[in-house]
């Protein structure tokens, strides 16, 4: 399924166009809002189901490398970079980055005067003004030219009609009702958590590729299910 059946499927949901009448593409003058709303509700959808399933997003992890620089403290970042992967990791002499404790205001705060502290850096923190690397020591002329390898994950939001979504046709259905009821509480601020619950269990268990949750009888030993599938020989 791509953007533009998600979006289509979710607006047919909520009355706002026909089946008979579907969008052919994510603009239109009298229904950009609605538009607007769904894209922004699939991709807030597809975001929790992955956070909630702890499943790694496909194509969501990227990796990048910075080259340390005599006398520079701050270095740039992937420019997609949603979340890095501590630590960063120097290959060569077997050292590493590691995440600062506190936050970056602390770190700054600790230097007291920053240019006396130099030599090889053990902890950084990305500002969360311009998004950069902020190391704990400036680099001398025996850390220049080291390079710390990182992953970290990528902005993978969808945005155009084609963009496909990351995951199985089962996973599309169960999240239609789940984008339904956030469309709803986005345009409205009104929404149905029963059935948000609900489908996003269902949408986690399909991610994750796990069986749906049923009652069991314990008899005999033997846990028997209420449904129609029997007894389950891995809960015995």
């Amino acid at each position: 399924m791509n953007l533009l059946a998600g979006v289509n499927d979710v607006l047919k949901k909520v009355q706002i166009v026909s089946t008979t009448n579907p969008l052919t593409s994510l603009t239109h003058s009298g229904k950009q809002v609605f538009i607007d709303n769904a894209i922004s509700s699939w991709n807030e959808a597809i975001d929790q189901v992955y956070s909630k399933s702890k499943v790694l997003r496909p194509k969501q992890g990227g990796e990048d490398s910075i080259t340390l620089v005599e006398n520079q403290r701050e270095y740039d970042l992937p420019c997609d970079m949603v979340q890095i992967r501590w630590p960063l990791h120097n290959v060569t002499k077997g050292v590493y980055i590691a995440k600062y404790p506190g936050e970056y205001e602390e770190l700054r705060t600790l230097l007291v005067q920053p240019e006396n502290y130099t030599g090889q850096p053990q902890t950084g923190a990305i500002s969360p003004i311009d998004g950069v690397l902020y190391i704990d020591m400036i680099p001398t002329s025996a850390e220049d030219g080291d390079v710390y390898e990182f992953f970290y994950w990528r902005d993978t939001g969808l945005s155009r009609k084609s963009d496909v979504f990351p995951f199985s046709d089962t996973v599309y259905r169960a999240l239609v009702p789940v984008v339904s009821e956030l469309w709803r509480y986005n345009q409205n601020q009104r929404m149905s958590g029963d059935i948000a619950k609900l489908n996003y269990g269902r949408a986690i268990r399909a991610l994750k590729q796990e069986p749906e949750e049923t009652a069991w009888i314990k008899r005999g030993g033997i846990r028997y299910s209420s449904s129609p599938i029997g007894f389950d020989p891995y809960k015995g």
